[in-house]
């Protein structure tokens, strides 16, 4: 099944107090790897710890992210093999240079991501056959007006949204052309193993997903 991926970000959340990297020493080691710095940066490079919020620098169309409030290193990226290789080689590089192994300091794993799956049907009345249960039938005349779902939301079983294992995905029709189906995912886990495994497989298993809704 096509897919195009709209955004992909993928990061990671400290468990430290503060930022476990300077200025100097990120940007030393992100030069190094042929990133472009963000000319928004201070220059010199300030000696103290790293603070602020925003793109520190770029290669191609992989831009780096950091929050040093929420304790955030983020990957923004146009693929999720160019996203997993650019983290792998950033956590590299920072561990031969700094000896900073961030997968030690990690409070969690993050991935984000939207995804457009086209499809020859119409996907807004798609969506609604699918999805249509019977609590529709009291709605309707609840609103005297014939109502359909307008897409499908789901989350992990007893998990809380505001804990470092989430995981929350929507199916929506395309709003402006309802030729495509539009998915958005949320995912955070504190298991980097299973976050990985989660994020290389998500692309097959939302297939299978819009497989259920478009046929």
């Amino acid at each position: 099944m096509r897919y195009k991926p709209l955004s992909v970000t993928y990061g990671i959340g400290f468990n430290t107090i503060l930022y476990p990297l300077t200025f100097e020493e990120i940007v030393e080691s992100l030069e190094k790897k042929g990133y472009e710095i963000s000319p928004a940066l201070p220059f010199p490079r300030p000696p103290g710890r790293m603070t602020g919020t925003g793109e520190i620098a770029r290669k191609g169309k992989t831009v780096i992210q950091v929050d040093t409030s929420a304790q955030f290193l983020t990957i923004v990226d146009i693929s999720i093999k160019s996203a997993l290789t650019c983290f792998d080689e950033i956590a590299n590089i920072l561990k031969e240079d700094h000896d900073v192994d961030v997968n030690d300091i990690a409070r969690f794993y993050s991935f984000v991501a939207t995804y457009e799956f086209p499809t020859k049907k119409q996907a807004y009345k798609t969506i609604a056959k699918a999805l249509r249960f019977s609590i529709f039938d009291d709605l309707e005349k609840i609103m005297d007006e014939k109502i359909w779902p307008f897409g499908l939301r789901f989350g992990g079983a007893d998990l809380r949204v505001n804990s470092e294992n989430w995981f929350d995905i929507t199916v929506r029709p395309n709003f402006e052309r309802n030729d495509s189906y539009v998915i958005s995912v949320v995912f955070r886990n504190s298991d980097r193993v299973k976050t990985r495994k989660f994020v290389e497989s998500f692309e097959e298993r939302m297939a299978k997903v819009i497989g259920l809704i478009d046929r």
